[in-house]
């Protein structure tokens, strides 16, 4: 990852924090275009690694990757390595999409590889065998047999993997009386939507499509913004099926809209539209019904019946999902992902889609997932929260009405769609009978409430009973001591997290327009609501943020200073990871002296952590731009701590980043000037026949 942040530049729009970020594997092309909506995502994405570093109970919001724990101390618990659930499976996807340089398979595809591998065993319920593996690796890297570099990378995913493999936390299922299995998802945070990137990637895979006028299905995806569920809740693992919709018709004597109406809608390859289909119903469709398929033809007003009547069944508050809540949960646990399983295109194995279709990709035109029309609902693997047929199979009812333009405005937490109660009614996920495009965490779909579709189905939601007994004792305990002193003056009151928002939203959409001055405004203003309300990880937030519009002002000295004062605050708040990118950028401004490793002790501190000749070491116990005499200086300030930080590059520009114990490190070192870049291929110097002839042809 940091080998390729060193090589890019600073100069127009960068996509650093999207592309090669191993948590958003995208595809070439995806770009941001707006430095500061590029760091705002980039750094929300970053919470919840360090949360998962540091033990806290949040929802899981990565893939775990291994490598980029390792500023943890090696002197911590391993209980600090443990993280959600589903943190295993994450991992394998992770490792599987990850796709590496060419030197860094012969450097550390072995041991990533196995750790990748040991993370899809585990996934899949084979313990034993990946705590082998585990095991095994660990032993190689303590006994010192295997590569110390690699040792040093991947030290952290061993550890964190070991403890996970030792106690492995269990999901949160429940089954009702009719036999619905509820996964239990708790509260976090994640990027809702798409960047304005994807748009160009749907444009490029799909071409018929976007030419056929659905572009602006798509553009309704805008803007990315951030999200935060506050309450746990329960939803289906899979969507309703038949047979749990037929016991409640049989209970209630219902008739849907399609039985009411003129039937269930099809499309008609004739007509080239849809129509509707008078004997067309919920227990009648175009192929074989069974018991396990998932209900068809079914309404908005269907769905939000059938909830009220396993509420009354059930004395427990069932409904549909938000959008926000079943994007969250398609999303698996991950900050952002195109897929549930990541960002490739589907293969045979990993949903039901439209698979066939002559209008699809020709990476697609293969791919057979096994179904004609429905498959039973659970036939595919399930994401990282343990749901199945997120992406595929029929879409599904949500609870919001639909806004083109809702997610501009829509708040942070808890999004519950526009206001009001008529209007056409959001539908997510693909299906059997649409493009992998529809099967996007972030696509939407809409329909009136009435309507009733063959692709169309729901899935529900169950408030988490313990949570809203809580917050009732909770909200009871509050009533009776709070003094009856009248309101507050509203002047009086502190600023809340959706003043920042708001100033950061602002400089979002500023930056944008590369309205630069604009930006930096509202960044201000929002960096004194986050500094007042004592926020100190949403300040480092904003600070990296100011800092990437002053460089790409040309200001390097002033992004120097916020970016060092960013990375102080992401390290004092325990994350890692966004220090490690933090710091790669800081390499980039060439603006600091380092020092290179021309020798190193044997037995020594810095062979032990993989430092060799050659070596450029950039940071030393949060410092950097030091020269030789400097760097002396800091190592003796330093020499009682029991752990500091040491960062070095190599020669192929990657930054390693462990933990050393203070004092002597054993090297010698000397002073030089930093390495140029390396010019991209295309803005390479052309041999001077060729420039010759450039300028002729311009004139």
């Amino acid at each position: 990852m940091i080998r390729l942040l060193g090589k890019r530049t600073l100069t127009g729009i960068s996509s650093m924090w999207g592309s090669v970020d191993p948590r958003y594997p995208h595809p070439p092309g995806f770009a941001f275009s707006g430095l500061a909506v590029v760091l705002f995502a980039a750094c929300l994405a970053l919470t919840t690694v360090a949360m998962c570093a540091r033990g806290v109970d949040a929802a899981p919001a990565v893939p775990y990757l291994p490598h980029q724990e390792s500023l943890l101390p090696e002197s911590r618990s391993d209980e600090s390595c443990r993280c959600g659930p589903d943190d295993l499976r994450r991992l394998a996807q992770a490792g599987q999409e990850r796709s590496f340089a060419p030197s860094e398979v012969s450097d550390s595809g072995d041991l990533g590889e196995r750790i990748r591998r040991a993370g899809e065993m585990a996934a899949k319920g084979d313990i034993e065998r990946a705590k082998e593996i585990v095991v095994q690796a660990i032993w190689e890297c303590q006994s010192k047999e295997g590569n110390v570099r690699d040792c040093a990378r991947w030290s952290a995913a061993l550890r964190g993997l070991n403890s996970l493999l030792e106690n492995p936390p269990k999901r949160k299922v429940v089954t009702n009386s009719i036999g619905m299995k509820l996964v239990r998802i708790p509260p976090g945070e994640y990027m809702m939507g798409s960047l304005k990137s994807e748009m160009d990637w749907l444009r490029l895979t799909f071409k018929k499509i976007w030419r056929e006028g659905h572009k602006q299905w798509f553009q309704d995806e805008l803007p990315l913004h951030p999200v935060r569920i506050t309450k746990p809740f329960y939803i289906g693992s899979t969507e309703v099926t038949v047979a749990q919709f037929r016991e409640f018709v049989t209970a209630t004597k219902y008739k849907t809209d399609a039985e009411r109406g003129e039937g269930g809608m099809i499309f008609s390859k004739q007509d080239n539209r849809w129509v509707p289909r008078k004997n067309m119903k919920w227990n009648v469709t175009p192929w074989k019904l069974a018991d396990d398929q998932p209900v068809v033809f079914v309404s908005w007003n269907d769905a939000k019946a059938f909830c009220s009547w396993l509420s009354r069944k059930e004395k427990r508050t069932y409904r549909l999902p938000t959008e926000a809540e079943w994007e969250m949960a398609c999303r698996g646990g991950m900050v952002w992902s195109r897929f549930p399983w990541g960002n490739r295109l589907p293969g045979r194995n990993d949903t039901n889609f439209g698979d066939g279709d002559p209008k699809l990709p020709e990476s697609l035109t293969t791919v057979d997932d096994g179904y004609q029309y429905v498959a039973p609902v659970g036939s595919f693997p399930p994401n990282g929260f343990g749901l199945h047929d997120m992406d595929g199979n029929v879409m599904e009812w949500v609870q919001d009405l639909y806004g083109r333009n809702y997610y501009e405005t829509s708040p942070l937490e808890d999004p519950q769609g526009p206001p009001g109660s008529e209007g056409s009614r959001v539908n997510k996920g693909g299906n059997w009978y649409a493009s992998p495009a529809d099967g996007r965490c972030a696509f939407r779909g809409f329909s009136g409430p009435e309507m009733n579709f063959f692709n169309l189905g729901f899935r529900v939601v169950m408030e988490d009973p313990d949570h809203e007994e809580r917050v009732r004792v909770a909200n009871r305990d509050r009533d009776r001591s709070a003094p009856d002193s009248g309101q507050a003056d509203a002047q009086d009151l502190p600023p809340t997290e959706e003043d920042g928002l708001r100033y950061f939203r602002q400089a979002m959409f500023a930056g944008q327009q590369q309205q630069w001055d604009e930006a930096v405004s509202d960044l201000e203003k929002a960096l004194k609501v986050y500094e007042k309300r004592q926020d100190y990880l949403w300040v480092a937030r904003v600070k990296a943020t100011l800092a990437g519009i002053f460089a790409e002002q040309n200001r390097p000295f002033k992004s120097k200073e916020l970016y060092t004062q960013a990375l102080a605050d992401f390290r004092s708040v325990g994350d890692a990871s966004s220090a490690l990118i933090l710091l790669a950028r800081l390499q980039e401004l060439n603006t600091s002296p380092v020092v290179r490793v021309v020798k190193v002790q044997k037995g020594s501190n810095a062979e032990k952590a993989g430092i060799v000749a050659g070596d450029l070491i950039i940071e030393y116990a949060g410092d950097t731009g030091f020269r030789s005499d400097a760097f002396k200086r800091l190592v003796r300030e330093h020499s009682s701590a029991e752990k500091v930080t040491l960062s070095a590059m190599n020669e192929n520009d990657e930054i390693t980043t462990v933990m050393v114990p203070g004092g002597p490190l054993g090297v010698a070192v000397e002073d030089i000037r930093r390495r140029p870049r390396r010019p991209p291929p295309a803005q390479q110097e052309r041999p001077r026949r060729n420039q010759r002839r450039d300028r002729r042809g311009r004139r």
